[in-house]
């Protein structure tokens, strides 16, 4: 019995002896091929919304990289960046994420891959973006992101309340005392109808309103060298003025009602004649019940123009990933036409793609507005501590608008908080 076992062995171990000189001991089959090992690389995003079309992007990215493994990961958005930052200190991050207005935070530290020679090595040509959201994923000269979409904030108008009241809808070239003449005219007949329609509403956040109106008015948020806070300039100061003026005339809600009802809620409700709203409620307001009854047009012109605050994403890359030249490869992808043409088709986001601007359709909405918006508007303020000043003003901003204190005053404390939060990055 021994003897057979023996022999049992010896046969065996002899195969495995072929087997591995077959295979060289590393990993080849028989014809002495490698096998096809994947390069696996991680994405994070934060939209659940958007989650679905991107699952559809990367399945279509894999059938084209059949060599590239690609693991979507979403974060919401209140957790996103606390994961990130905890991610990036134990090297842990994804390779490619979403990046916003906080990129010069992360560029600074050098946490994400400077694009350059790869757009470079591959001809990637950057005029064929939205000039706007591609410098503004720059930082010191570099290109830190590829762009994913665009938005832009325009007006809003429920046609039918306008007919209702017959008042002549807003027209191309309006300008902000039009526009509050018009207001008071639909206020005087929505109050002599016994209704309770607001003839304007915004949503008091820094992009839909604030911020535009700001530049509007020949003020600025934060200086162009990023170093000095724009909050004690008569502009600046105007701009917050004209909003409680329209609030303490009755032609917009306060901030007690709009903190607890947003405004694009109130207008879905037919509570609101016009609406200052940025592009990515489009899909939204296109869907509604009266969609055929909403115009669009741009925003009354002001003192120093109208143009709009335009914000965007980017596509980065981690600079201490594994798999760079896999993670450039998305990326491209992600900024390209195929992958701009999934998103544009599901009104997921604008595309910041020229070419791909034709896929987004609209059933009622005229997203032209939104296309001309991006040609004249400039980039959401940003610097290093945009995460830390931001909230500060936002805060503040809130307390202008809910009457606690005066625009001055409010202009006031925001200046001094912002300006220390800036003095502080040198």
């Amino acid at each position: 019995m021994k003897k057979i076992l023996c022999m049992v062995l010896g046969v065996f171990m002899a195969g495995s002896l072929v087997a591995c000189q077959n295979t060289g001991g590393s990993g080849k089959t028989e014809t002495g091929e490698k096998e096809n090992k994947k390069t696996k690389i991680t994405f994070a995003l934060w939209d659940e919304v958007q989650k679905p079309v991107f699952d559809e992007i990367i399945e279509k990215f894999e059938a084209e990289n059949k060599d590239i493994d690609v693991e979507l990961q979403l974060t919401p958005w209140s957790q996103y960046w606390t994961k990130l930052d905890a991610a990036m200190g134990s090297d842990n991050a994804a390779d490619v994420f979403w990046m916003n207005t906080y990129l010069p935070k992360y560029a600074s530290a050098g946490v994400l891959e400077p694009l350059d020679e790869y757009i470079e090595k591959d001809g990637v040509n950057m005029e064929h973006y939205v000039k706007t959201v591609a410098d503004s994923l720059q930082y010191d000269g570099r290109q830190y992101c590829l762009p994913k979409g665009i938005d832009t904030v325009q007006v809003f108008y429920n046609k039918a309340i306008f007919e209702k009241y017959n008042v002549a809808e807003p027209a191309k070239g309006w300008t902000w005392d039009e526009m509050v003449e018009t207001a008071d005219q639909l206020k005087d007949k929505i109050s002599a109808a016994g209704s309770d329609e607001y003839p304007i509403l915004m949503e008091l956040d820094p992009q839909p309103s604030y911020f535009n109106f700001i530049s509007q008015t020949g003020g600025f948020v934060i200086s162009e060298d990023k170093k000095t806070a724009g909050f004690d300039q008569a502009g600046t100061i105007k701009a917050y003025q004209d909003i409680v003026d329209l609030i303490d005339a009755g032609l917009m809600p306060g901030n007690e009602v709009l903190s607890d009802t947003k405004g694009t809620d109130l207008f879905l409700s037919q509570k609101g004649a016009m609406l200052f709203m940025g592009s990515w409620k489009v899909p939204v307001l296109d869907e509604a019940s009266f969609g055929e009854e909403i115009g669009t047009i741009a925003m009354p012109l002001k003192e120093d123009g109208n143009q709009s605050v335009i914000g965007g994403l980017g596509y980065a890359i981690n600079s201490k990933s594994k798999e760079k030249e896999a993670a450039w490869k998305l990326v491209k992808y992600l900024a390209g036409e195929e992958s701009n043409k999934l998103q544009a088709e599901a009104k997921i986001d604008v595309p910041a793609l020229l070419s791909a601007q034709q896929y987004y359709r609209t059933k009622h909405i005229d997203a032209a507005v939104i296309f001309e918006a991006a040609r004249t508007g400039y980039p959401f303020p940003t610097s290093l501590t945009v995460a830390d000043w931001l909230p500060s003003l936002s805060e503040i901003s809130g307390k202008i608008f809910a009457k606690e204190i005066t625009p001055e005053e409010g202009c006031q404390q925001i200046q001094k908080a912002m300006q220390s939060v800036l003095d502080s990055e040198s």
